[in-house]
């Protein structure tokens, strides 16, 4: 019986020690990262005058603007985030995640998508044509936002 037991549960630890590695915590980017995502498809990327924040990059295209803020802390960032929110049209009812860690506001209108994306002290914003929404998600995916 000890040994039916011992057969049983010894291939299931050596699974989940081969599996839950791969469900570690998401992380935030760092402005390179933006930086080489944006630019990959496309974007011009030039860092601005940070204000507040610890750094400010702006990534343009034709009419397109996206925004990456790096904060001084989560608080900053969450900050920011109701800031940034509070700039959508009011006819704009945003779809929304928000979590300690990671916020995500995402809306569209008959032109225009909005994207905010809040994890842990960065900050994603962009008010796009409609026509680079798969663009902003893109960069959003490789930056795991």
């Amino acid at each position: 019986m000890k040994r039916t037991i011992f057969s049983w549960v010894c291939p299931l630890l050596i699974l989940l020690a081969f599996t839950l590695p791969g469900c570690s915590a998401k992380s935030a980017a760092t402005a390179e990262q933006f930086q080489e995502a944006a630019e990959e498809i496309g974007y011009t990327v030039e860092e601005q005058d940070a204000g507040s924040f610890e750094s400010y990059h702006l990534a343009s295209k034709e009419d397109s603007t996206i925004s990456f803020y790096v904060c001084s802390s989560e608080q900053d960032a969450k900050s920011a985030l109701v800031n940034l929110k509070s700039n959508l049209p009011s006819d704009v009812t945003p779809e929304h995640i928000d979590s300690s860690y990671y916020s995500r506001y995402t809306a569209e209108t008959e032109d225009t998508y909005y994207s905010i994306i809040r994890m842990g002290n960065t900050v994603m914003a962009s008010a796009v044509e409609l026509s680079e929404k798969e663009n902003v998600e893109s960069i959003a995916k490789a930056l795991g936002y």
